[in-house]
């Protein structure tokens, strides 16, 4: 999917084994298919102004490995990244050498204790170059890289209402979930779990879960997010926001959690992006 930063959009249809997320194998069938689909893409969008130059890029999340870590500093951070790599799903961890160095450790805001927490995700150098060389080959500059839901908890933790408030933010994906629970713009927990396609069970089971220890306000995003809506709220928690990536029989929606990491990662980068235009250029291959 390519989103452009004054809202519109196109989706070009891929085989389903064509992406295979991975933080150390390679994860496209062909990166020259690859760079060419995201060409065939931005002519469908016939760019005003001549073409694009600045891009930035949502990787699958299965393509980092992330974790979490209370406590902060420079002993945190390298006890966080050692943690990362050892658990690394491949008979041999890549060397430091071998990892994207871009694939930085976040010191995330103080709670009202004072108290903070390291975010830290890696994955390895040829995983990320895949993506970027299939960007590049399209004559574009690749200005930031992050993983899909990993690029909405900045401004997610930003949008705190109070110092001590409990939230939780569950991003739904097909085949995967994420959720983070924060107390106040102090993320106090992480997870990402797989689930079968869009069943709403193990998502909502995780938030019950997560909030067990107090009242959360939560919101759902993603595929599949109205039910999973459905089974948490007789619970008695508070689902402040469900956003649903609905297809209304027209083109495939755009998940509301791809979206706005695009949009996320395009204000990180000095852009003003657009709202989502509902309509979307009518181009997809099978």
């Amino acid at each position: 999917m390519v989103r452009t930063s004054d809202g519109r959009w196109v989706r070009w249809r891929l085989p389903a084994d064509f992406v295979a997320p991975s933080p150390t194998e390679p994860n496209l069938a062909s990166s020259v298919e690859a760079a060419r689909v995201v060409q065939a893409a931005l002519r469908a969008l016939a760019a005003p102004d001549g073409g694009f130059r600045d891009a930035v890029i949502a990787l699958p999340d299965g393509a980092a490995h992330a974790g979490l870590s209370e406590g902060a500093g420079s002993r945190a951070v390298r006890r966080l990244r050692s943690e990362l790599v050892r658990g690394l799903a491949t008979t041999s961890a890549p060397s430091s050498s071998e990892l994207d160095g871009r694939f930085r450790f976040g010191t995330l805001a103080s709670g009202s204790f004072g108290r903070r927490c390291v975010l830290g995700a890696v994955t390895g150098a040829l995983v990320a170059q895949q993506y970027e060389a299939a960007a590049e080959a399209a004559g574009l500059r690749v200005r930031w890289v992050d993983a899909t839901s990993l690029a909405l908890l900045p401004e997610w933790l930003g949008r705190s209402a109070g110092r001590s408030e409990r939230r939780l933010l569950l991003s739904l994906h097909r085949r995967h979930f994420v959720l983070a629970t924060a107390s106040g713009e102090r993320l106090t927990g992480f997870r990402m779990k797989l689930r079968a396609a869009l069943d709403p069970d193990p998502p909502a089971l995780a938030i019950r879960r997560a909030t067990e220890s107090g009242r959360h306000a939560v919101s759902i995003l993603g595929d599949g997010a109205a039910a999973v809506a459905e089974l948490v709220r007789p619970t008695g928690l508070t689902v402040a926001e469900a956003r649903d990536a609905e297809e209304n029989g027209g083109p495939p929606a755009v998940s509301p959690v791809t979206d706005g990491a695009l949009a996320a990662l395009l204000r990180r980068a000095g852009e003003r992006p657009a709202p989502l235009d509902p309509a979307p250029v009518a181009v997809t291959e099978a």
